[in-house]
């Protein structure tokens, strides 16, 4: 990684990540992080009133969601849940939204399994909703044609993911929501876990009702930490998933018996459930703003330019990509497949032990790159590979 691709030191991963080619998944921590949530660490050791640390870290929360807004292009009216993961929101929103008898929810082909699995879960347990699944053309991104067939008045919910975790293809989501606007009366829910910190995400511009993001991928903060923006009153409507002193009210009677039916708080509060892990959060935040500093545009253009060149490296390596893109690995995230292999997980195998590490399947590898990753490193990458691909030239000879 070089001063050019980013600007800002403390959006530089903490550890060596010279030899890590996935950060599609769980990413290394940015050094803004690893500092932040030290300090934080020993601040909570040295001060003599936990309770109160806590109350006064907890208040101060309101200094991410307001940086949330700023990143992420989002109005100053638009809330901001704080939760653990899109897994988690993901969860919350099927099991809190009122999806009415009749209703139809849409999820993609391209979603993560761990974004439309709950609404999954909602219509196999209600016969009256209907799961529709909107298909993908070759090229990897949505059939908007195919979306306008298929929203209706009965459309309640539409789930969808901004960039895709195998392929990285970025989805046309402002088109499908302005279909949605047009069509249907739908909540429109978009995963933006593998785009935030990856691409520039302005939330107002996309259109959407809810946009849920992960802190530990492209913004290199810490497990345990991701964000909610909803538009205004979206999540009124929503009840609690887990139940807290934060969302709700138990009561009871004169004589102290509980009494049924305790009192729900809507709102992010329903999203976020029990006391939050304030040591991520503030870990979330000094990442954020590191990256914030260092240029979203720029590192997307650092990550593209990367890519591009990992794309030859793979080629004159003997590899070949895999599966539907309408612009392979564009965006740093791109599968690709060895002639000579059968298994592509001994391939990670032999990898690890030299101290590599990708994502890999049966058929593929994925290798995903960003911003400050060095294209020295990923021509010694695919120089590691070359005994796996067709003969010819290594990643060396690639210009």
């Amino acid at each position: 990684m070089t001063e050019q691709a980013v600007h800002d030191d403390g959006f530089r991963p903490a550890s060596d990540a010279r030899r890590f080619f996935d950060w599609a998944s769980t990413a290394p921590l940015s050094r803004a992080c690893v500092r932040a949530v030290t300090e934080f660490c020993a601040a909570a050791a040295a001060h003599r009133s936990p309770p109160d640390f806590q109350s006064e870290r907890t208040a101060g929360l309101d200094a991410l969601r307001e940086r949330v807004r700023t990143v992420f292009g989002a109005r100053p009216d638009a809330e901001v849940a704080l939760v653990r993961s899109v897994s988690e929101a993901s969860s919350a929103l099927a099991g809190g939204l009122t999806v009415p008898p009749g209703g139809e929810v849409l999820v993609t082909a391209a979603d993560h399994p761990a974004h439309a699995a709950p609404w999954c879960r909602l219509a196999g347990r209600r016969t009256d909703v209907r799961l529709r699944t909107l298909p993908c053309l070759p090229s990897g991104l949505v059939d908007l044609e195919h979306a306008a067939l298929l929203l209706s008045e009965r459309t309640a919910v539409v789930a969808c993911t901004h960039l895709t975790h195998l392929d990285g293809v970025l989805q046309p989501v402002a088109e499908l929501s302005s279909l949605a606007r047009k069509l249907s009366p739908a909540v429109v829910v978009v995963d933006a876990a593998q785009s935030v910190g990856r691409v520039p995400v302005d939330f107002d511009a996309l259109g959407v009702d809810v946009l849920l993001a992960s802190g530990r991928k492209a913004l290199l903060g810490p497990m345990g930490a991701g964000f909610v923006i909803a538009v205004p009153g979206v999540l009124d409507r929503l009840s609690p998933l887990l139940l807290s002193p934060r969302n709700c009210e138990a009561r009871t009677t004169g004589d102290g018996a509980w009494l049924p039916g305790p009192s729900e708080r809507g709102g992010p509060a329903a999203l976020e459930g029990n006391l939050p892990d304030l040591s991520a959060l503030h870990g979330l935040l000094a990442s954020l703003c590191a990256y914030q500093r260092a240029g979203p545009q720029h590192l997307a253009s650092v990550c593209r330019s990367t890519a591009a060149h990992m794309l030859v490296a793979a080629t004159h390596a003997g590899f070949r990509t895999f599966g539907p893109a309408s612009a392979p690995g564009e965006h740093g995230i791109v599968r690709v497949r060895s002639p000579r292999v059968a298994d592509h997980r001994a391939v990670k195998s032999r990898l690890r032990d030299r101290g590599w590490s990708v994502a890999a399947t049966e058929e593929w590898l994925r290798v995903s790159v960003h911003a400050c990753t060095a294209r020295d490193d990923v021509a010694a990458l695919f120089d590691n590979l070359a005994p796996f691909g067709a003969p010819g030239p290594t990643a060396r000879s690639v210009p």
